[in-house]
């Protein structure tokens, strides 16, 4: 694998923005047809230009860390066979089985993904760049891409630990990724659609828009990304009512509309000075 490798990196970005179309399309239409909010247009052209933006640079520093992994001889210390633990002669069983395995090892991977976002919260300088995110006032499923400089974080809190995981069945990585990919999506729509009991396991947007929300009461709550056990078992997580859908974004930072604002946000520090000590930066 060479480090510069154009066309790896291409096919990387075309796949991951085939899967961001396909799914923030589908929570589109279900925005559109059970809205708990309508945002304007504009919003959502932003939301693709930035996404179209981060996978790109996403694109790079995966294929950067896959080479590194590579060159470092990094090997997994733990292997996981499910195709030993859950095994079924019967083709629907054995389906059903990959699917929940997949179900589980994004549930595993959340665990280092709730704990990176908790330090995205509480580091000054994370922060600054994962405030890009919840500055975020016209919330959907297509306008809720990170900062470009997310991948970086994500590499060193949650891929390297999973690397050191080797999962056998074929199907599982792929189940557990196209459930991560899609969740992220359902979990920022502005839609009234929500999970029921499911929400006890599986996050929806109801929940999650709980952290987004401006509102101080709300502060600190609903880290998970996939699955809302953590945020349970660690005592952060916030159930909605009925008809809570709060307003969100960030009571002393707008959201960048621009290009320079999106990729300057966290070192652009006029922004910064105006933000003050219990303001409501840090939601």
């Amino acid at each position: 694998m060479h480090l510069f490798d154009v066309n790896q990196m291409a096919g990387f970005f075309v796949n991951s923005f085939k899967f961001v179309a396909i799914f923030a399309t589908v929570c589109v239409a279900l925005e559109l047809m059970f809205p708990a909010y309508r945002y304007s247009f504009a919003s959502y052209v932003r939301g693709v230009r930035n996404w179209i933006i981060r996978l790109g640079f996403a694109a790079v520093v995966w294929h950067v860390y896959a080479v590194a992994l590579e060159w470092l001889g990094v090997k997994p210390l733990l292997t996981v066979n499910f195709g030993t633990l859950f095994h079924s002669d019967n083709a629907i069983i054995s389906a059903g089985f990959g699917v929940l395995s997949g179900v589980l090892v994004a549930i595993a991977a959340d665990f280092f993904r709730y704990w990176m976002h908790r330090a995205q919260h509480a580091i000054p300088f994370l922060w600054r760049m994962h405030a890009t995110h919840h500055s975020i006032r016209e919330l959907t499923a297509w306008n809720c891409a990170h900062h470009l400089s997310e991948p970086l974080i994500y590499a060193f809190f949650v891929a390297m630990p999973l690397a050191l995981i080797r999962f056998e069945s074929g199907v599982v990585p792929t189940v557990a990724l196209t459930l991560i990919a899609f969740q992220v999506h359902l979990s920022h729509s502005s839609t009234r659609i929500h999970l029921g009991l499911l929400r006890y396991i599986v996050g929806d947007g109801k929940f999650h828009r709980i952290h987004h929300s401006i509102e101080a009461r709300h502060r600190g709550r609903n880290f998970g990304t996939f699955t809302t056990l953590w945020d349970t078992i660690f005592r952060t997580a916030y159930w909605p009512t009925k008809d809570e859908w709060p307003e969100v974004g960030l009571a002393s930072q707008s959201e960048p509309i621009t290009v320079r604002d999106y990729l300057m946000f966290p070192f652009d520090q006029s922004r910064w000075r105006k933000a003050t000590v219990g303001s409501g930066v840090r939601n």
